[in-house]
């Protein structure tokens, strides 16, 4: 499992007509947190630290369930998102709750330096969707007080191995594809982009890689031992950076 390369395809994007129909078709989609979601938005809090007070635009925040948690900590949250039916959705459970501490906009990743300045940004999934990179990250310096801080769980191209299964196996024959058709893993030549802007710190939160195999090849079958080896591989630090999953932590 040799580094993969630095580029990605070209072409990769956001499709905001692609997640406007997930969330019509499926209006409770990302509503609730899954365990990893929650995980991720809690090592985001440690890493921004005291959030009463401070405004953090939730990047890509779908129907907002984790802007909801960053506002349950004491932020005021900025929750943006290309899809306006993902928007309305959020308006909408904001008016239910009374919650009137989440702006949802609906905006491009793009130009959320509009939206600043902010003190933190936290995106889950969302910066391998994003081209052309290096002017989303002109926008994300921009938008990030001096000092401030982003927070990113994203998926990992590091690991040759999966990118080569990721293009020639997955969403062929009975392999399943999930998320948005045009999307690449995050490059290791992306988080060097990331390096010109911003102090990066890379944290591996768990080994997934074997587990991977039950999720798309096995309809879940030996779901447990793959994982319980995944874990062992990341108590013995043994290949950890090709797991699929990382915090991407910057500071300003």
């Amino acid at each position: 499992m040799n580094e993969a390369a630095t580029a990605r395809p070209q072409g990769a994007s956001i499709s905001s007509g692609y997640w406007d129909e997930v969330y019509s078709t499926n209006p409770i989609y990302s509503k609730e947190l899954t365990d990893e979601t929650r995980a991720a938005i809690q090592a985001a809090a440690a890493w921004f630290g005291d959030l009463r007070g401070k405004t953090v635009i939730d990047l890509g925040c779908g129907a907002g369930a984790s802007s909801l948690l960053l506002a349950e900590i004491g932020a005021r949250v900025i929750s943006v998102d290309a899809s306006p039916v993902a928007i309305a959705t959020l308006e909408q459970r904001c008016r239910e709750l009374g919650i009137d501490t989440v702006r949802p906009v609906v905006c491009d990743a793009m130009t959320i330096d509009t939206l600043g300045p902010v003190d933190f940004v936290y995106g889950s999934m969302i910066l391998h969707h994003l081209e052309p990179f290096p002017d989303f990250c002109r926008a994300l310096r921009r938008v990030v007080r001096p000092g401030g801080r982003a927070f990113f769980w994203e998926n990992n191209a590091a690991s040759r191995l999966l990118v080569w299964f990721r293009e020639n196996v997955v969403g062929k024959l009975w392999v399943p594809k999930y998320g948005d058709p045009h999307e690449f893993p995050l490059t290791p030549g992306e988080i060097d982009v990331l390096r010109t802007f911003f102090q990066v710190d890379i944290e591996i939160p768990r080994m997934d890689f074997l587990g991977l195999v039950s999720l798309y090849l096995l309809g879940g079958r030996l779901e447990k031992p793959l994982v319980a080896m995944d874990a062992w591989l990341y108590r013995h630090d043994i290949g950890r950076r090709y797991s699929y999953q990382q915090y991407v932590k910057l500071q300003g």
